[in-house]
């Protein structure tokens, strides 16, 4: 699966809440959208390469969540 279920962002964060959710993930540098149905998508991707110690820069491949942010706005 290419983004983490809802159950596995709980897990990731700790947390049930959506707007604390938000907070960790925000604090913890892991990028995220949020879908039309008010879920939180987060990029498996990106969450290993975080927990691996890399940067989102170290591999550009995968997708931009910056400007999917921007084009939402």
């Amino acid at each position: 699966m290419m983004f983490l279920t809802q159950d596995e962002v709980a897990v990731l964060t700790g947390k049930t809440r959506k707007t604390s959710q938000k907070q960790v993930l925000e604090a913890a540098g892991i990028h995220y959208i949020e879908n039309g149905i008010g879920e939180l998508v987060v990029s498996r991707a990106h969450v290993e390469r975080m927990l691996d110690g890399k940067s989102q820069e170290a591999s550009p491949a995968g997708p931009n969540f910056a400007s999917l942010l921007r084009k939402a706005s």
